[in-house]
């Protein structure tokens, strides 16, 4: 790792860094009307006369810092820390702290991903002082990745995009980002966690019974575990409740995203907002007419529409055809979880704590060699049964994007009252483009 000392950021980004917190809270709308933009219907018909204006790589760098950059190392401060702890900590929270949201992003230029994963960690707190918030440059040249020219092709037609956002998505000059969720490491994890009565961090006396809902309440292929006690009959969880109870949790990590990167568009001075209402399999992977994000689909018996695993060395899931089957699957999702402090710290990583680590190690939940093998019988009966895993979830799932652009003021000063706007967005192009006003649309 370099010792040179990281540049500083810009006046105009200092100042966004240094925004009062609740004005950004409290100043925050969906702000949609951006240059270049047109509203031929309704009782806002407009058609801007400036030409759209995409975001520069600095406005681009603080929002995706702002997601997704590297802050520290979890604290994992709980009576049975596990594997947790080996982990890097991002300004959004994370269900026993995997990450596995991904953040893609378009515009006019190409196809993006940030791969805030690679990124490493150097401090307890990595933004300690404002001399340390030029890191958020670097993070952005590493971390971000391309993947394609031109802006991604999403039709603005339905399902795609709906009726009433059509006019405004993925337009040119805008930014869109994409919180891509990957449910199959945390279930095969949340699985392991609620089954393995002798690691005991959730199954403190037998582990969880989980049965398959969807064909007569049988058991997930854990007979066996049932049988022998290692498994408690009086505590029995239907499979489809899991899987929702897990994709609602981790679907919440895209929209803690999405409302982080809102507060920074309110600090910068920069239009936008966060939506849902598409439809995933098209912006995914796209039609035969567009280009989506280019991720791969399979076809389970047990699903009438095909189903998102991921984009082939970029983002993929901890199933096949990314593992030959659930057992390697299971074996690869479960790595850190047993990792030694000191492999972790061999790695370059931080320790939060002061504990030595023999003694951290020996109070740390460990998966038993029965518990691993229960998860790999249920996550096989699940491959086995329903041709996919999860059963009744997408392993990978986009259910929010987030639009950011530059805000054409003379339509809010012509159809809202005055307080539309933020100050930060009336002086956005003296502050961050030197006074160079958008040129007039042709």
């Amino acid at each position: 790792m370099s010792d040179a000392k990281p540049p500083g950021l810009p006046p105009q980004a200092d100042a966004a860094w240094s925004y009062p917190l609740f004005d950004a809270i409290m100043g925050r709308r969906s702000r949609r009307f951006g240059l270049g933009m047109e509203m031929v219907k309704g009782p806002f018909r407009h058609r801007s006369d400036k030409e759209p204006v995409g975001l520069d790589d600095l406005e681009t760098a603080l929002l995706v810092a702002a997601a997704t950059a590297t802050t520290g190392p979890i604290l994992a401060e709980t009576e049975l820390p596990g594997g947790m702890v080996k982990t890097i900590g991002k300004p959004y929270p994370s269900a026993m702290g995997s990450h596995r949201a991904r953040l893609f992003f378009t515009n006019d230029d190409g196809v993006y991903v940030v791969k805030a994963d690679q990124a490493s960690m150097t401090r307890m707190r990595e933004y300690e002082n404002p001399a340390d918030r030029g890191k958020v440059l670097g993070f952005y040249e590493t971390c971000v990745e391309k993947l394609g020219d031109g802006r991604m092709d999403l039709p603005p037609v339905e399902p795609g995009v709906w009726p009433h956002n059509q006019w405004v998505t993925n337009r040119p000059g805008t930014t869109l980002f994409m919180p891509v969720i990957d449910v199959t490491k945390d279930m095969i994890k949340l699985i392991l966690n609620l089954c393995d009565s002798k690691a005991g961090r959730y199954a403190g006396d037998g582990g969880y019974c989980i049965v398959d809902d969807r064909n007569g309440m049988r058991p997930c292929g854990n007979q066996a575990w049932i049988d022998n006690g290692f498994l408690s009959k009086r505590k029995v969880l239907p499979l489809s409740r899991l899987e929702k109870i897990l994709s609602d949790g981790m679907l919440a990590e895209g929209a803690f995203m999405g409302q982080l990167m809102a507060l920074a568009m309110q600090a910068i001075g920069l239009g936008g907002w966060v939506f849902g209402g598409f439809s995933s399999l098209v912006v995914l992977g796209g039609t035969p007419t567009c280009r989506g994000l280019g991720f791969r689909f399979v076809q389970s018996r047990s699903d009438p529409f095909p189903v998102p695993v991921g984009r082939d060395g970029v983002f993929e899931a901890f199933c096949p055809p990314y593992h030959v089957d659930m057992d390697v699957a299971v074996e690869a999702a479960i790595e850190g979880m047993t990792m030694s402090m000191d492999d972790w710290e061999a790695r370059g990583m931080l320790k939060p704590h002061v504990a030595p680590n023999p003694e951290f190690d020996a109070a740390t939940v460990q998966a038993s060699p029965e518990g691993i093998q229960c998860v790999k019988d249920i996550c096989g009966y699940i491959l086995d049964t329903f041709g996919k895993f999860p059963a009744t979830v997408d392993p990978i799932q986009l259910t929010l994007m987030i639009q950011a652009h530059h805000l054409d003021l003379d339509f809010y000063d012509a159809h809202m009252k005055p307080g539309a706007y933020l100050p930060t967005h009336q002086h956005h192009f003296r502050d961050w483009h030197g006074g160079v006003e958008p040129r007039e649309r042709k």
